[in-house]
């Protein structure tokens, strides 16, 4: 490796550590409103519970990481090196405008301004826009579907960032909507890039069905786990949807549905790194549950407050993550279930 590599290393390591998300404590409630969309319902009571205990396991990001094919690399710089490399898809520079839909604690919000671009992220999670507010980012509490013309051709670049999988639900595979619904996705994500900026570019990592995911009948689909036989295929993909809120699309679905507004450029297979990151999940949290402490007793204290509020997407939760582990096998074993897709998109012009 010559000298000029070494120094990019050291370069990277040293911004990786710097933009690791801090141990904060939640601030208080700043009586933001939710978004009204009733498909966010799930979704929002989903991440309510995430946050209420990952965190305290110091886990702030819930997507893939990027492990180069290295189990060794630590959560934490392989979740650095995911945004990085994303960031990198939409040539994100300084003086880059891009909008993050989906910007979760702010990973990549982060990042994109230390590389001094101007960064805007939406979410439905509250808890996770006032973390971002809280460390100093542009996050604003919306659906997607909010955004109106006034944000048209406004940014240079999209990224979507493991937020897809949760935009179609259960009823409107069962009603034919899948198509439509991700069309308007497109077609919003295209009319607020600005059509005379050098990049114009759009990144996504979603969850994809495959040849091995177990496959539902149309009157199936919105039935709850408890359905089909415990611990079944159906079973652990009805667990997944039930509990966070949407379905995942087929093998070539966003490209035809993409196709009057973005053209694939590239894509890459990431299900092995969230099969290792999905994994750590799992470690720290049974980890932290089971070690007295204060942590523990927080993470208790959280789940119970939402248990109370709502007790039967909480408990199916808790089943899902720590008994059935339906959220970890749809990445285990040599032919996974489900596969993880990261995609680069370029702008088609009119």
């Amino acid at each position: 490796m010559h000298d000029h590599d070494h120094q990019l290393t050291a370069d990277r390591s040293a911004a990786n550590a710097a933009l690791a998300p801090p141990r904060a404590v939640r601030p208080m409630t700043t009586g933001l409103p939710r978004p009204a969309s009733p498909t966010a319902r799930t979704v929002i009571e989903c991440y309510d519970f995430l946050d209420r205990f990952l965190p305290e396991c110091g886990i702030w990001d819930l997507t893939d990481g990027l492990y180069h094919g290295d189990p060794r690399t630590p959560h934490e710089q392989a979740q650095q090196e995911q945004v990085e490399w994303l960031l990198d898809q939409v040539h994100c520079q300084r003086g880059t405008r891009l909008l993050e839909i989906g910007c979760g604690n702010g990973r990549l919000l982060r990042a994109a301004g230390a590389r001094g671009a101007e960064a805007i992220g939406v979410n439905v999670s509250r808890l996770q826009v006032e973390h971002c507010r809280a460390n100093g980012l542009d996050a604003r509490l919306m659906d997607y579907r909010e955004i109106d013309e006034s944000w048209n051709g406004r940014f240079d670049a999209v990224i979507l960032n493991g937020c897809i999988e949760h935009f179609v639900q259960a009823e409107d595979v069962q009603a034919g909507r899948a198509d439509e619904i991700y069309r308007e996705l497109f077609r919003i994500c295209h009319r607020v890039i600005d059509p005379a900026s050098p990049s114009r570019r759009m990144a996504t990592t979603t969850i994809h069905l495959n040849e091995r995911t177990p496959k539902l009948a149309l009157d199936e689909v919105t039935k709850g786990p408890f359905a089909f036989l415990p611990f079944s295929d159906k079973f652990h993909y009805a667990m997944v949807t039930r509990c966070f809120g949407g379905s995942y699309p087929h093998p070539g679905q966003f490209e035809r549905c993409a196709s009057p507004y973005f053209r694939l450029l590239g894509e890459v297979d990431g299900t092995l790194d969230y099969h290792l990151t999905s994994e750590e999940w799992l470690r720290r949290g049974r980890r932290t549950l089971l070690l007295p402490g204060p942590a523990a007793f927080r993470i208790w204290q959280g789940v119970l407050r939402v248990l109370v509020r709502q007790p039967r997407h909480a408990a199916t939760m808790w089943l899902c993550l720590f008994i059935t582990d339906s959220w970890q096998r749809q990445f285990r074993g040599e032919h996974p279930p489900t596969t993880l897709l990261r995609k680069t998109w370029k702008y088609v012009t009119a």
